[in-house]
């Protein structure tokens, strides 16, 4: 195990649920859950009060470059944030604005792990993108976190959560 990877049974992990290529209409998507268990820091921050910030990355382009042409800004992004008040704990998803409370972490957990469809950029099938190789990932979107915290995360394991990019070839997803 590498020195910037974190320890899964440590420090948690954040990883997409069999994640699919899937089209609606014209629009290419991944359909996925999203496998969260917060290390004890995170879980520490959250209860004093940090919002974490989980993001979907995907992008798309030609196979031969190391760097794809098209990173997708708009990011699917989710926030897990406690209300210590009514001891709740809240999951916002940031594109659709929708927020549901939990009573516990647990709960939030099985509802990230729900499958969803998070879109891409990619809008048609028939476009030049074809050919396009297709990749997406989730991680702990730490350059959303409050400013004191931003340098020291990076070198803390329990913030390195994320997963590895997943990658499709156009044959895999209707890409032509």
């Amino acid at each position: 195990m590498s020195a910037c990877t974190a320890d899964p049974d440590l420090h948690g992990h954040l990883r997409l649920i069999d994640p699919e290529p899937h089209w609606r209409g014209e629009v290419l998507g991944i359909r996925a859950g999203i496998d969260f268990e917060p290390g004890p820091r995170v879980i520490e921050a959250l209860d004093h009060g940090v919002t974490i910030p989980i993001r979907f990355q995907s992008r798309i382009g030609p196979p031969l470059r190391r760097l794809p042409i098209t990173d997708d800004p708009r990011s699917h992004r989710f926030e897990i944030r406690y209300l210590p008040l009514i001891r709740h704990y809240e999951l916002t998803d940031l594109r659709s604005g929708e927020q549901t409370s939990y009573p516990r972490l647990a709960m939030v957990r099985d509802a990230l792990a729900q499958p969803r469809w998070m879109e891409t950029r990619h809008r048609d099938r028939h476009s030049g993108g074809s050919g396009w190789r297709l990749q997406a990932r989730v991680e702990i979107d730490r350059k959303r976190l409050p400013s004191p915290m931003r340098l020291p995360v990076w070198f803390d394991r329990n913030w390195g959560l994320g997963d590895d990019w997943h990658t499709w070839k156009p044959e895999e997803y209707g890409g032509q």
